[in-house]
């Protein structure tokens, strides 16, 4: 678990105003968003503070409407372009900002979790992922819900937070949800829960029937993200078909 007595408003504090005291315009695009509403930085920034590492990106989201956020930023000289899953992209000097409005966010918008109005930092916990990306943190008073981030440190199992079918079925980014499954376990020798392991069955399983190759479809999306090129094509491969053998699924299609 974190060490209790780790100070994590203040570490966090201080990390981020070095981090806005280089990025300007960051701060300048914070200041007016706080003007209207708050802000909450998700996952692995705040994991990275804590494990005193240095971050390539945040990724913050904003409880203010979509509407007024892009009229803010018509309002303000900052370059940025849409990512990938309907939030903006913004390539600051030093850092990489994803940024995404509550009403926005694929869980909320979709209705799959529920977002409980006076208690929004636990529900955009909630809406993580997995367990380890399950880190919170308000950029107002520096309240922050660190609590399954803990389990999972705690047990050293991934687990996805969630149970219900439809969140996991409707999750935007099986292929990312995959390799990230098998990057983690690798780096950090953890196990998968039984609600990880049976949706990586089924989800695999279904690449496998969708594409002529899906481990090759696997292997092809993995291209896309810089951060799991350690985790060589070879070594995902085997620890995939290792894991549907022992799960006692066929890996005929796999190939």
């Amino acid at each position: 678990m974190i060490q209790p007595n780790i100070d994590i408003k203040k570490l966090f504090q201080k990390k981020f105003i070095l981090l806005l005291n280089k990025e300007s315009a960051l701060k300048e695009l914070l200041f007016n968003i706080f003007i209207y509403g708050t802000a909450y930085v998700v996952g692995g920034y705040l994991r990275d503070v804590l494990n005193e590492k240095e971050s390539r990106d945040i990724d913050i989201i904003i409880d203010i409407e979509n509407a007024k956020l892009l009229n803010i930023l018509a309002g303000l000289e900052i370059g940025y372009e849409k990512n990938r899953h309907g939030g903006i992209k913004f390539r600051f000097e030093t850092t990489i900002v994803d940024l995404w409005s509550l009403e926005n966010n694929w869980a909320f918008k979709n209705k799959l979790v529920k977002l409980n109005e006076k208690d929004k930092l636990n529900s955009i916990a909630k809406g993580c992922f997995f367990n380890y990306d399950s880190l919170v943190i308000n950029l107002h008073n520096y309240s922050y819900n660190t609590r399954n981030y803990n389990d999972f440190l705690k047990t050293k199992t991934l687990d996805i937070l969630q149970k219900s079918p439809i969140y996991k079925s409707q999750n935007p980014t099986v292929e990312a949800n995959i390799i990230r499954a098998f990057f983690l376990k690798q780096k950090y020798n953890i196990d998968f829960s039984q609600n990880l392991t049976d949706y990586l069955v089924k989800k695999i399983a279904s690449l496998s029937d969708r594409y002529e190759n899906g481990l090759e479809r696997i292997i092809d999306i993995k291209t896309k993200y810089p951060k799991y090129q350690e985790l060589t094509d070879d070594f995902l491969s085997k620890s995939i078909i290792s894991f549907m053998e022992e799960n006692k699924k066929s890996t005929n299609n796999l190939f």
